[in-house]
């Protein structure tokens, strides 16, 4: 996993890449970096962010058709059975969600941009999500107004 990682990281160094690149490590970080700035800082550790980020992630995936909906359930279990949250604990305003995620580092020239899963293992960036479809997922996850 190690050189894995080692080795997109040093293709796209500085996250610049067209097609993906050092982005596709980021699998659920669009939403679980909003949860983070939203609900404070240590209110959730990383990767208990992450954990419901990467449930909306293959959410994202089989509304966008890429996955069938089997992912999603498999991505809940697996992350139940380490204990890890799959949607938040308590409901946090959409409307600062969807700005949080609104400023992900991912963005480009203004357009958002989430990593999605094409099948398991193969990650691809998508670009012009519905704001729609996130806030949607967004309260499905336990957001409130």
């Amino acid at each position: 996993n190690c050189a894995i990682k080692a080795g997109v990281v040093s293709a796209d160094e500085r996250e610049q890449s067209k097609d993906g690149g050092r982005a596709l490590l980021n699998l659920g970080h669009t939403f679980g970096h909003a949860i983070e700035a939203v609900a404070g800082y240590g209110t959730y550790l990383h990767g208990e962010a992450i954990a419901v980020g990467l449930v909306l992630a293959a959410k994202l995936s089989r509304e966008l058709g890429y996955v069938d909906g089997s992912l999603a359930g498999r991505t809940v279990r697996l992350l139940e059975k380490y204990g890890l949250p799959v949607r938040l604990r308590e409901p946090l305003p959409l409307e600062k969600l969807l700005a949080a995620a609104g400023r992900d580092k991912k963005a480009r020239s203004g357009r958002m941009r989430y990593v999605a899963l094409e099948r398991i293992g193969k990650a691809i960036t998508v670009e012009n999500v519905d704001a729609g479809l996130v806030a949607r997922l967004f309260t499905e996850a336990g957001a409130g107004n």
